[in-house]
């Protein structure tokens, strides 16, 4: 008897709780921050593990990492701060929005005679010459209003419909809601930098966000980005980059990215081809890979674990430059073998870097110190930092995602807008009544929306009578 007891005032509890506007505002104000936060700093899937750890180091990298920053919306506190709004507008929407759908087709109820003259307006008309209630109703209804008599009395309504906006919006949004959660259970986002005739798997590399190395010498595993939670499936084919290049302008400046990808199953047999640039992807079965960068990387290893950092021209120079602190850098230049001709200003494709030279820079660029040099396939230390040069490559960045809830978002909008559009209307109801006396006949009425408009309608009524 006492858990059951418990067990009614835990539900009653959380039912009262988990209804109020007063959380529901609290939740979108926290969810609108940490949305914000999460459109404002470079998310890890979408730019790669390599953008940022050239823009704020190794070490400022893992602490953000740590906090969930680098992916903020597939972090475990942003999954709560959805789930809590979902129960929030589920909640409210069954117990507080849905059940007053019947307003909308429910009849006025009968008041007395000195409650209609109290009405914002109202008038009395005399009974004589066959004129009744008869009269009144036939007028009202050439005004598309529903009458009801009941001896002697008359209820009119038009309108209502209106009541039915909330329930639509709050059908709208609950739909959005459960997109929003297939997505949030089955979907995942993520990306990958390939060189020309290799390819890569997506796979669960869980905590690890860097590609590495299959089995497959040419091919790599891409870790996939999702929530702590999660029910998906990653797809077990091999989407392979036949073929990249670059179309500049005249000045030299890149023009556009270009990408010829197969996606080949199990049995490495194709599935479909096609070449893809920037706003152009790749559809298939639920997969969207898009074209994201296109340049020359480097691959490093710190402390035996591997990144890819795109270079940057600085004065001249092809470097990498990664912030150790406020006022101080680590540069990287990857050299170009003497014995090895270099083939095109444009195209590292056929230049072979095979040593990384190391230099502290501060951060004015003017003064630098070198550090040393590490030759391809080798590592050196720094005192407690092991750095280690895998060569220099053109690489195409390629973005991946899957959304299985992103098909519920147009009719969850649609819905929205159409609750919207629906509040704008309004209920009129109007009273009548003959009073005791048999003399005259008591109307009164009332709109909740565009009152002077009723009014008018009202009038135009009393005057045809």
């Amino acid at each position: 008897m006492v858990l059951k007891n418990y067990l009614m005032n835990f539900k009653k509890a959380f039912l009262e709780e988990f209804s109020s506007v007063k959380l529901a505002v609290i939740l979108f104000i926290f969810l609108a921050a940490t949305t914000l936060i999460g459109t404002i700093l470079p998310e890890e899937p979408m730019v790669g593990t390599s953008e940022l750890i050239k823009k704020y180091g190794l070490e400022k990298y893992r602490l953000l990492k740590s906090f969930g920053l680098t992916d903020v919306f597939h972090s475990w506190w942003y999954l709560a701060l959805l789930t809590a709004l979902g129960i929030n507008l589920t909640v409210a929407s069954f117990r507080r929005v849905f059940p007053k759908w019947r307003i909308a087709f429910a009849w006025p109820v009968e008041i007395e005679e000195a409650n209609i003259k109290t009405l914002p307006i109202n008038c009395e008309l005399s009974l004589n010459n066959g004129f009744g209630l008869g009269n009144l109703e036939k007028t009202l209804k050439e005004k598309n209003y529903k009458t009801k008599i009941s001896g002697k009395n008359l209820l009119a309504v038009k309108g209502g419909w209106h009541r039915l906006g909330a329930s639509v919006t709050h059908t709208g949004i609950l739909t959005l809601l459960i997109g929003c959660a297939i997505s949030t259970l089955t979907g995942f986002n993520g990306m990958a930098q390939v060189a020309e005739n290799e390819g890569f798997y997506l796979a669960d590399l869980g905590d690890k966000s860097i590609q590495s190395r299959s089995s497959e010498p040419e091919n790599w595993l891409a870790p996939v980005s999702k929530m702590p939670i999660w029910l998906g499936r990653i797809p077990s084919y091999l989407i392979k980059v036949n073929k990249t290049w670059r179309v500049d302008y005249k000045s030299g400046q890149p023009k556009q990215w270009y990408s010829d990808l197969s996606v080949l199953d199990q049995n490495k047999k194709e599935l479909i081809r096609k070449t893809i640039h920037v706003n152009e992807p790749l559809e298939f079965m639920g997969l969207d890979i898009y074209q994201s960068n296109w340049g020359r990387f480097s691959r490093i290893s710190f402390n035996g674990e591997s990144v890819t950092l795109p270079l940057e021209n600085l004065h001249g120079e092809d470097v990498i430059i990664l912030p150790l602190g406020e006022d101080v850098g680590l540069k990287l230049v990857p050299r170009v073998s003497s014995s090895v001709p270099r083939v095109s200003n444009h195209d590292s494709r056929f230049t072979i870097h095979d040593s990384l030279e190391l230099y502290s820079i501060s951060a004015d660029s003017t003064r630098q110190k070198y550090l040393g040099k590490v030759e391809k396939g080798k590592k050196l230390q720094l005192g407690p930092l092991s750095i280690g040069y895998s060569g220099t490559q053109t690489l195409t960045g390629l973005q991946f995602k899957s959304n299985p809830g992103g098909v519920l978002i147009y009719p969850g909008l649609f819905f929205i807008i159409l609750g919207v559009l629906i509040a704008f209307g309004s209920r009129k109801q109007i009273w009548a009544l003959v009073n005791d006396s048999n003399t005259k006949i008591i109307i009164g009425g009332n709109s909740d929306r565009a009152k002077g408009k009723f009014f008018q309608e009202f009038e135009e009524i009393v005057s045809k009578l």
